[in-house]
């Protein structure tokens, strides 16, 4: 049910266009007025921990549909949530790509930190954004018409990436926001064991 909603998805939403340009002018002006403070350093920190903590919202949300719908609940939000599922994906990408070379990416690069070796959280976090990458490549009608049944199957590397930024999260330190993530990544759990050892034969939900 929620992949052909998710089929009727627009490709390109304006409106998440409009987002992306105000991250732009955000990070712009601010870095701006860091500058002048010389406090620029602070600021790319505090904007990356802004963004990845974003990042962490929207893919609770975005998961929301899929453990709803193994529980056989469909309620009006989840219908709004999977239509525009994709674009929100690729919106949690590129958070999660600006926090991590805000964090850490413009440092590396500048010497400031070494490449190697990093935090255990670290890795977890990068590996955790290396999957999330190839989702955002194939999150497009091309790549599902391509890869078929593949393409469903890709995409439920999104349970691994859960239990990442679990660890990610968790390691640093417990805060409001790794009880967020682990809360999503337990229920993604619950929910497949329901719907593959509990669910009534009749439910006409379907995993995804």
């Amino acid at each position: 049910m929620y992949e052909k909603v998710a089929r009727k998805s627009p490709q390109i939403i304006p409106f998440l266009k409009y987002i992306y340009f105000a991250i732009i002018i955000f990070l712009i002006f601010g870095a701006n007025s860091y500058i002048k403070k010389g406090e620029i350093d602070q600021f790319f920190y505090t904007s990356g921990v802004w963004f990845g903590r974003t990042a962490l919202t929207l893919l609770g949300i975005v998961v929301l549909p899929g453990i709803l719908g193994r529980f056989g609940v469909e309620i009006k939000l989840t219908r709004i949530i999977t239509l525009f599922r994709r674009q929100l994906g690729i919106l949690v990408f590129v958070l999660a790509f600006s926090h991590y070379q805000l964090v850490r990416g413009i440092s590396i690069y500048t010497d400031q930190i070494p490449l190697f070796p990093r935090p255990i959280f670290e890795v977890l976090g990068t590996s955790a954004l290396f999957l999330i990458f190839f989702m955002f490549l194939t999150s497009n009608n091309f790549s599902q018409k391509t890869l078929g049944k593949n393409w469903k199957r890709l995409h439920r590397v999104v349970y691994l990436i859960l239990w990442l930024l679990v660890l990610h999260t968790g390691l640093q330190r417990i805060s409001i926001w790794s009880i967020f993530i682990f809360t999503f990544a337990v229920l993604e759990v619950t929910s497949l064991a329901y719907y593959y050892l509990l669910r009534p034969k009749t439910s006409s939900f379907s995993n995804s």
